[in-house]
C-alpha cells in the first residue's frame, strides 16, 4: 500500500484526510526527562526492529508508531517502563505480558519493561509476528 507525506507534519498517511496527530515530534521529545534505563530498552527494540522491510516509525504527542501495512507496534516511554503494545491472531500466554485483551478481530498484548536485560528474544518474536500480520 503506498503512503503519502502528511503536508503539515511529515509522517506518512493512507490517505490525506486520515486521521492522525497532526504535529511533528521528535522521539527524542518523548524521553526527555526518561530514565537512561527506558532509553536503553527503546534502543534495543529499534535495533531489532528498524532494520525490517517497509517499516516507517514516526511519532506522536506521547508514543512512538512503527507501521508497516498497518501499525504493528506502538511504543510508549513511560516514567518508570517502557509500554510495548503489539497484535496477534490469538491469546499469548506469557508470564511478563502486562495485559491481553481482544482488538478488531485480533488480540492486542502489553509488555512493560523496566530496562533493556528484560528485552528477550521471544519478545522480539512476538513483535514479527505482529509485524507479518500488519
Amino acid at each position: 500500500m503506498e503512503r503519502i507525506e502528511c503536508p503539515n507534519c511529515k509522517r506518512k498517511i493512507r490517505s490525506i484526510n486520515a486521521y492522525h496527530y497532526c504535529k511533528e515530534v521528535s522521539v527524542d521529545e518523548l524521553f526527555f526527562k526518561k530514565s537512561d534505563e527506558i532509553l536503553l530498552a527503546f534502543d534495543r527494540i529499534l535495533q531489532q526492529v528498524g532494520d525490517w522491510k517497509d517499516v516507517e516509525i514516526s511519532a506522536t504527542k506521547n508514543c512512538i508508531v512503527f507501521v508497516r501495512n498497518k501499525t504493528f507496534l506502538v511504543i510508549k516511554p513511560m516514567n518508570k517502563w517502557l509500554e510495548v503494545k503489539f497484535y496477534s491472531h490469538e491469546i499469548i500466554e506469557d508470564e511478563y505480558l502486562h495485559k491481553s485483551t481482544p482488538w478488531n478481530r485480533k488480540f492486542e498484548g502489553v509488555f512493560r519493561f523496566e530496562n533493556e536485560h528484560q528485552i528477550q528474544l521471544r519478545f522480539i518474536d512476538y513483535f514479527k509476528n505482529s509485524y507479518s500480520i500488519s
